[in-house]
Order: structure tokens, then sequence, then C-alpha cells
């Protein structure tokens, strides 16, 4: 049971926090879109990565279509879901 995510990546965050990681987060790049990125999406969020200074202490979130077991009435929602930095060289080093 739980919230289950179809792997549909509809937009990318990357940010920063601080050891609290709630009240100090800095948004470094985020794009959000109604239809699945593009690779060209997907190339600029790469780009935009791989040209910072310090990689150190980067986080990724991605948003994606849900699906609930909780609520089996409701239908499928969007939200963001947190993403590694492997899940994220995987699907934007394109």
């Amino acid at each position: 049971m739980g919230i289950y995510t179809n792997g549909s990546i509809f937009g990318i965050m990357m940010y920063t926090a601080g050891s609290d990681h709630d009240d100090n987060i800095i948004t470094l790049f985020t794009k959000q879109y109604d239809m699945i990125l593009s690779d060209e999406e997907k190339k600029e969020a790469y780009t935009f990565y791989t040209e910072l200074i310090d990689k150190n202490d980067i986080f990724f979130k991605f948003y994606t279509e849900c699906t609930s077991t909780y609520d089996l009435k409701s239908k499928n929602y969007m939200m963001w879901h947190p993403m590694t930095l492997k899940q994220f060289l995987d699907n934007f080093n394109i």
C-alpha cells in the first residue's frame, strides 16, 4: 500500500537544503509542464547541472503522475517526488 508513480517526468527541480532540510531550501532550477518533458527540456536541465560549480548537497525532485492505494476512489494526481543523482543522470544525460 502507498503512493506509486508511473515514472513519467513532467517537471524537474534542483535545490539545496540546510541541515534542517525544511527551513533552508534554495531552489536552483525548476521546470514544470502539463506534458512529459521533451529531450530538449531534459538537456536544458542537465546542462544547468553540469555548469554548477559546486555540485555538493544538490537534491532533485521530479514532477510526476501518481496513484494511491489509500483512497481507491480518487483519480491520478500530480506531485513532486524525490529523485536520486543516479536517476537524474540516467534520465537527463541525453
